[in-house]
């Protein structure tokens, strides 16, 4: 398979983590979307360090608007890459459209208490998204969230195992 694979969940999920082993199984680059936003909101004028910055200086609309951007530029050339996207992709139905036109996507579903314990032992600083505590929203973002997942996985897989297991898992899915 030549199309590129990207890989959704929430948060913690472990999409860059399984992301970097999968693209090292199938010797293929690797693009975190994160990183894509950050790069596509500097060239307009932002001055953030992080995605998560971006985030909490600019505001979430802003933020899914650099990040729809920087979506459809790493999967319009339809390369052969592994894309660990960012958790909130599939709010926006024109990100949905893309992933499905253009990528093999995996949904790594984690469960909330894992997520949550991830969460608030990951030392990069991550701004609540509905302006409540980051750890205790994952339940109301995920319910609001899950049914894209759902909808958009070509793969389900249950996140909570390390990263060689998952991108195994996704190597043998692919054949």
């Amino acid at each position: 398979m030549r199309r590129p694979i990207a890989l959704l969940g929430m948060r913690c999920a472990g999409k860059t983590t399984v992301g970097r082993e999968l693209a090292r199984r199938l010797r293929r680059p690797f693009v975190d979307l994160d990183d894509e936003t950050l790069r596509m909101a500097r060239w307009q004028g932002s001055r953030a360090k992080s995605a998560g910055e971006l985030l909490a200086s600019a505001g979430a609309l802003a933020f899914r608007g650099f990040e729809a951007q920087a979506l459809r530029r790493v999967l319009e050339p339809s390369l052969a890459i592994v894309l660990a996207t960012g958790g909130g992709v599939v709010e926006r139905s024109d990100n949905r459209g893309w992933l499905t036109r253009a990528a093999f996507r995996v949904w790594l579903d984690v469960p909330v208490d894992v997520l949550a314990a991830r969460l608030a032992a990951d030392p990069t600083p991550r701004p609540p998204l509905t302006g409540a505590d980051a750890v205790d929203e994952i339940a109301r973002v995920l319910a609001r969230r899950a049914p894209h997942y759902r909808t958009l996985a070509d793969l389900i897989l249950p996140g909570d195992d390390d990263a060689g297991t998952l991108a195994g898992r996704i190597v043998a899915a692919l054949d």
